[in-house]
């Protein structure tokens, strides 16, 4: 990550020229523009970052504008500097908010510019914004005040994340940033609201999302306890375990194996928990764990589950494990297929190693299969490979598959294969 440095100096003149501006709040300066646009400068937080336009990034909390938020890490175009928020206003109401991080662009010479102002103040504003305002703009509002610096405002995220007179919206944002922002003394009050019945189902689950990006894994403890705890809300426990694998944690992971190689759990727990393990899986050492249990097991949900877990990994032992189930003459034939699906969609694989399995495949019902999965790779040995099986295999029925397959392409080798088909 490339990190850039903002020096700005603190004017005083103005407020020297101007005594009566510091008596008045920020809410009211901005307040004396009925309609157009004002700007403020203000700190950011140290772990603040942006692309100077749409991107910004808190820790592992990233937005783009309007309205994506995801959980990842920014990537080298991700700057670090003060924030600059324009606010919006139409017959004295704000009607949009818009903060960049990081920003170069020349600010609109028509807008109201504020100046540097400080980010616990412009915090505040903001979190007023966002209980009141309608729309975008109080989204918005509310990743504005959780980038400032030095701004204790989780309790004021969580009261608006409560408040039923805002919109989903505004109160699923609430908690996104709050998880960014919150200290390990949230995980409490979190996790009541998670396991309060009378709250709003999509209210809760936000507060479990939080729990699992709290720093520190503050709020792992409290995800493994529901995940385990059978209290007759199913739902809860599935929703646990899908965010212990977002977490990032030993304790996580550890409490997600146990999970899966549990005999006495339920199988949509263990499937949420194998899910977990593979798709989720960021360090990639889940692999040996999930072929181990795969032999331990008799239930083929279970096991096909792993084998579409194991093929989102990129091991090169994953990638080898998936295809010996493809290989393997004592697998049931639906599991081999699915082997041979999914190590055809992972695109990161080696083409060769897919090309190679072919002639080792002992039944008709494999190899019409392959013809599907070569078929939706686009490489261009991918069409050499469906034009030859389709010209020279043994088997008419496959090189009628093929040739449907070679239809559906776009490829003009595809085309002008066909093309000699029909002359002929």
């Amino acid at each position: 990550m490339r990190t850039t440095l903002s020096i700005r100096g603190v004017v005083l003149a103005a407020l020297v020229a101007a005594p009566h501006l510091a008596a008045q709040s920020l809410a009211d300066r901005v307040n004396a523009v009925k309609d157009g646009s004002v700007t403020m400068t203000y700190a950011a937080r140290p772990d603040v970052c942006g692309d100077g336009a749409d991107v910004a990034a808190l820790g592992r909390l990233i937005t783009v504008y309007p309205s994506m938020r995801g959980h990842g890490h920014s990537n080298a175009n991700c700057f670090f500097g003060p924030a600059r928020s324009v606010i919006t206003r139409r017959d004295g109401e704000v009607t949009g908010v818009r903060t960049y991080i990081g920003s170069t662009r020349r600010a609109d010479p028509s807008a109201a510019d504020l100046g540097t102002v400080s980010a616990p103040a412009a915090a505040a504003y903001f979190l007023g914004v966002a209980s009141t305002a309608s729309g975008r703009a109080a989204s918005s509002a509310v990743m504005a005040a959780a980038v400032a610096d030095s701004a204790d405002i989780w309790r004021q995220l969580l009261a608006i994340a409560r408040d039923d007179n805002r919109p989903n919206d505004v109160q699923s944002s609430a908690l996104f940033w709050m998880s960014g922002v919150a200290p390990p003394e949230a995980a409490a009050p979190l996790a009541t609201l998670a396991r309060t019945g009378g709250e709003p189902k999509s209210l809760r689950e936000g507060a479990i999302m939080t729990l699992a990006q709290l720093r520190d894994g503050a709020g792992v403890p409290t995800l493994i306890e529901m995940a385990r705890r059978d209290d007759g809300e199913h739902w809860l426990r599935e929703r646990s375990i899908f965010w212990l694998g977002n977490a990032d944690d030993d304790r996580a992971r550890t409490t997600l194996r146990a999970l899966a190689a549990s005999d006495t759990l339920g199988r949509n727990l263990r499937d949420q928990a194998i899910f977990a393990l593979g798709f989720l899986d960021r360090d990639g050492d889940n692999g040996p764990f999930l072929r181990s249990l795969y032999g331990r097991l008799d239930d083929r949900h279970l096991k096909d589950k792993i084998i579409q877990a194991v093929a989102q990994m990129d091991d090169d032992a994953d990638q080898r494990w998936l295809v010996d189930r493809v290989l393997d003459a004592n697998e049931p034939v639906d599991l081999r297929k699915q082997a041979l699906f999914w190590r055809g969609q992972k695109n990161s694989a080696p083409l060769g190693d897919l090309l190679a399995l072919y002639p080792r495949l002992d039944t008709r019902e494999l190899r019409d299969h392959y013809v599907f999965v070569l078929s939706q790779r686009q490489e261009s040995a991918a069409v050499d490979k469906l034009i030859d099986l389709a010209r020279n295999d043994t088997d008419r029925e496959i090189r009628s598959k093929a040739t449907f397959w070679l239809g559906q392409s776009r490829d003009p080798r595809a085309s002008k294969f066909l093309e000699e088909r029909i002359s002929k």
